[in-house]
Formats: C-alpha cells, structure tokens, sequence
C-alpha cells in the first residue's frame, strides 16, 4: 500500500521549515503494523484533531506543520483529504510526494495530476488553490531546500528509483477563516503561514461583472408575473418534500434532485418579504427550481418575522440552520446559500458571523436583488422612478421595522459596513432598473476589494427579484436566462 500521508512531519525547532518525515518503517502512520487502529481510521482521528483544532495535532504529530489536501479522485471523481507536510512560500504553498520513499506515488498525488484544482485547509483559514507539479531547475531549488532542513528527505530519494515531485499549490481564493480576528496572528505565526497570509490579503480585485441582455422588457415580464401572483403555481408532482433528518429550526425540504442531503450538498434557501411576510404558495415552487439547477436538496428557512421579531432574530435562526446542516453530516463545500430581496440580507449578515465563529463557510452564496446598506443612501434608490415596487420610502419603512431603533450603519445588520474578508465566493443579481442596484454594485466591489471572489451580474431593465419569473408558464426568457446562469455559475 502507498503510504499517502508518508510526508506528514514536525516543526523543524527553532527554525521555519519542516524536518523530514518520520521513518515510515518504525514511526509512520502509514504503516499498519505499529497502529491499533487501521490506517483509513487512524487517518480519519488526525483529520477530525486537525479540523477541531484549527491545524493542532497531537501524538506522534505534536508540533507537525500540516494541512489537509483535498482532491478530486481520478477515477471515482470523489473528494479525499490527506494530512501532508508543507512548506509556506509568500505566494504558494509546496507539498512532497515523497510516499516515505516508496516506489509509487502517493494516491493524491494522481488525483492532482488528472484535476490540479484543490482545496486546502491550513487550520487557521481554507483556501482552494491550483496545484502545479514542480520541473527542472525549479523542482531542484525546493528540493535542495527541503533536504537543507533535513537530510532524511534524502533518505526517501535513495530509497526508490523514482524521481519524487515537489507540487506548488498556488492560491485562487480564500474560502473561510476559521478563527477570530484576535486568535488569528498566533495560529498564523506558529505554523509560518504569516507571509503567505500577508499575500493573501494583499491581493486585491474587481467583482467579475455582466450586463445581461434578452428580448424581455419590463413590461413584458411584469405581464408574466401578474399571472404567477393571480395563480401560483402549484409544486411539481415529482417534488420530494420529506425530511432527510430534522433541523432544529422551521422550514420545509423540497427535492428535484433524490439524492442524498449528505453527499450531494444542499441549497439553503432565505426567501424574500421585507423581513415581514412569507409567501409559502411562491417559495416552494421557487425550492423546487433551484433544487433543481443545483441537483441537490433544497431547504427553505422559515425564519421568525418583523415586526415582531427584530434583528438579530432571524440573523441568528440562520446561523443556526446552517451550523445545523454541518452537524447533519452535509459537506459545507456543497452547500449553497441562495436568497432573495430581505433573506440575501440575512445571508450576507450570516456570513461574518459563521466566519469569526469558526464554522466552516459555504461553498458559495447568492444574493438576489439583496439590501446591502440599511443607511438607504445609495444612489440608484431614487432612479426607477416608479418602475420598481422598492422605493425610498419602502425601504426606511423596512429598515424600522426590522432593526427596531437600532444602528442603521453597522454591521452585521447592514452588511455593506462589515469585514468582508475571508468570505466565500459570490454570486450577486440585480435588476437594471431596481432602486437596489446599487446596493448589490457597492457591496460587491467591497467583498472584491477584501479578496473575495464576486460575480456581479445585472439583467438589462428588469426589477426588483425579477427571478421569480421562472414561475410563469411560459417561462419568460429572462427567467431562463437566470437559471442557466445560476446553473453554470454553481
């Protein structure tokens, strides 16, 4: 058997590379005859210490500088996480496929030759990265380095014939931070990540941004939507609606996709109403699409409603829905947040949140015609002049009711006033001709400029959560623009 975390090892004392692997014979994981334990469960223990500890591991790892590379199984196109030594460079992070010397590459190093893209998790943040197979003069420089902090890397080359590679994993976004602010420094420092986090933060970006055009007008789709609110439809006679388990919050599965909640993901579906009303005969339906396009289960939030209930209520029955999932089982890279109007808010609300409390973030997010600056200053507020159902007025009216008296200009009650950073990738949707727009334009050039990955995309002349288009039969062609859209973005 390839040992395929054979290069896992401690913190080289007192300096800022890793020594060598421990010999894999008398001391490796890899070798079954010196564990209790089989080696996919022994495995298994230092994944969960890993990721309960924010990068820490005990035992005969105490001290070790490791992450947990994550990819994508050459011929199962499953996900499979290994422990492995790295050493941190400002800009990359470089992994050995030593294998403890053994005559065949290790099993992620396969993966990562047939899909270079990974995920990464360092403890103190996750990162998804591209990973390129070191050659030449290059290979030989890092190579040489490694073997400097520790002449036992040379031992695994004399071992086999084979020339063993040195991968770069180069960074192409930040998916989550997994500490405070505060604790942030010391995990950094401690595991020699400081420089490369420093790179990190300094990349900064535009939000990626799309005018979409189509043969529909407001007028037109306005025509479509009057009959979706005069009928609603009903759910689709495929649609399973039972509970894969029970969450701890109200709310309602819809299901297009019959396939397990804890292997395929799940959308987390916020629906719209100012924070005040809930329109089940819409938000079912809606469920079931964007089931659907994501191919995966869907679960819509029936959080507690103004004016009765004020912030941070249902801010905080998000987070707990969402934390409630993970403990379920459902990976949180499969799972989507997607909300419209007032439940987009929430989301980019939860966002911080779930991010400064360590839990881990959602594979992406999108935020239909989202609220994003409760101060209601933005300049489009004023521009539809009657052509969108959210004015000014409506606005200051929601924004009373749902903060109750407090703060307008804070986070994370207006989302646009917060740290953005580490937050994971965006989808953002806007109608051209909704008094939001700008909300949406400003709060993604925000998250751009903190590092995030955004996709802004505006549809030429529609309003305010256009998207409920989708509903009308005949489908609009900008409702079905969006679902292909959304479909190709996920």
């Amino acid at each position: 058997m390839t040992c395929s975390c054979a290069s896992a090892v401690p913190a080289r004392p007192g300096g800022s590379e890793p020594a060598r692997p421990p010999d894999p014979v008398s001391f490796s994981p890899c070798t079954r005859s010196v564990l209790t334990t089989p080696f996919a469960d022994f495995q298994k223990q230092v994944i969960d210490e890993f990721r309960a500890n924010h990068g820490r591991v005990g035992g005969m790892f105490e001290g070790a500088r490791l992450v947990l590379l994550t990819t994508t199984g050459a011929r199962t196109g499953r996900p499979h996480t290994t422990p492995v030594a790295f050493l941190a460079d400002p800009d990359r992070l470089l992994v050995i496929a030593s294998a403890g010397g053994a005559d065949r590459h290790p099993a992620w190093f396969h993966n990562l030759a047939a899909e270079p893209r990974v995920t990464v998790e360092t403890g103190p943040f996750t990162l998804e990265a591209d990973a390129v197979v070191l050659q030449g003069d290059e290979r030989d420089a890092v190579w040489a380095r490694a073997v400097a902090s520790d002449p036992g890397w040379a031992e695994y080359q004399r071992k086999t014939s084979r020339i063993i590679p040195v991968v770069a994993l180069h960074p192409v976004r930040t998916t989550g931070v997994h500490l405070p602010a505060d604790d942030l420094p010391a995990h950094l420092d401690e595991r020699g990540l400081r420089p490369f986090w420093d790179t990190l933060r300094e990349k900064k970006g535009r939000p990626t941004c799309a005018r979409v055009t189509g043969p529909d007008t407001y007028d037109t789709l306005f025509a479509a939507l009057s009959g979706v609110f005069a009928s609603p439809p009903p759910l689709p006679s495929d649609a399973g609606t039972t509970a894969p388990f029970t969450l701890p919050v109200p709310g309602h599965w819809v299901d297009a996709s019959h396939r397990p909640a804890r292997e395929a993901g799940v959308v987390l579906y916020v629906h719209g109403g100012g924070f005040e009303m809930r329109m089940p005969d819409f938000e079912r339906p809606l469920a079931y699409h964007l089931s659907k396009t994501a191919d995966r289960p869907a679960f819509g939030l029936d959080y507690s409603l103004a004016p009765e209930h004020t912030f941070p209520v249902a801010h905080d029955e998000l987070v707990s829905a969402y934390r409630a999932l993970l403990a379920e089982g459902v990976p949180a890279e499969r799972t989507v947040l997607f909300g419209e109007s007032a439940g987009a808010t929430l989301i980019l609300e939860a966002l911080p949140t779930l991010r400064d409390e360590g839990v881990p973030l959602p594979g992406g997010v999108v935020a239909v015609s989202a609220p994003t600056d409760f101060t209601v200053t933005s300049p489009s507020i004023d521009a539809p002049a009657g052509r969108d159902a959210v004015t000014r007025e409506v606005m200051e009216h929601i924004v009373g009711q749902y903060l109750g008296g407090l703060p307008n200009d804070r986070a994370p009650q207006s989302p646009l006033h917060g740290d953005l950073t580490g937050l994971p990738r965006m989808l953002l949707v806007a109608g051209g001709n909704e008094a939001l727009l700008d909300d949406s334009r400003r709060y993604a050039e925000a998250a751009a400029e903190a590092g995030v990955e955004v996709t802004l995309d505006v549809y030429d002349g529609m309003p305010h959560v256009f998207h409920l288009g989708v509903l009308a039969e005949p489908r609009p062609p900008v409702a079905a623009t969006f679902l292909d859209r959304l479909a190709a973005w996920l």
